[in-house]
């Protein structure tokens, strides 16, 4: 059995879940005690079900960090960047703009959002990739991700 050191922190959206189940509490209420026409049965059982389809695509964010890749995977974009340690050059973080673009980086740039604040992981690579991740844990990831770098 391999025994390796795995970084694993799962994010999920809490404040999405909070809001769609207030709206959703709000809705029901309303059709109870009906409140003009704007609250009908039907909308509000197409409201929830649009509501749960979004929640389960948009639970959770997963980082993983083992001694072979760095693996960052979104529930809701079906993405995930898996990123080997052996071609990571340099690790760093940086602060970023709400607004910024991957475009001012190059067009082998590639920016990922997990979490929106104003503080990214930047990973290039040994063949002049950029990813720009950002997460609120950033200095932890790239501690991470330099220890693995190092053995």
């Amino acid at each position: 059995m391999n025994n390796q050191e795995i970084y694993k922190c799962v994010k999920i959206n809490w404040l999405l879940i909070i809001v769609f189940v207030v709206t959703q509490i709000y809705m029901i209420y309303g059709c109870v005690h009906q409140w003009g026409n704007r609250f009908s049965k039907e909308v509000v059982i197409f409201s929830m079900i649009i509501c749960i389809l979004i929640l389960l695509f948009s639970l959770r964010a997963k980082v993983l960090i083992d001694s072979n890749y760095a693996t960052f995977r979104l529930s809701y974009r079906w993405i995930s960047v898996k990123i080997p340690i052996a071609k990571i050059e340099n690790v760093s973080i940086e602060q970023v703009s709400f607004f910024e673009t991957v475009q001012f980086r190059g067009k082998n740039a590639k920016k990922y959002t997990f979490d929106n604040v104003k503080r990214a992981v930047i990973i290039q690579l040994k063949n002049d990739k950029v990813y720009q991740i950002s997460i609120k844990n950033a200095e932890e990831i790239k501690e991470e991700i330099e220890k693995r770098m190092i053995k």
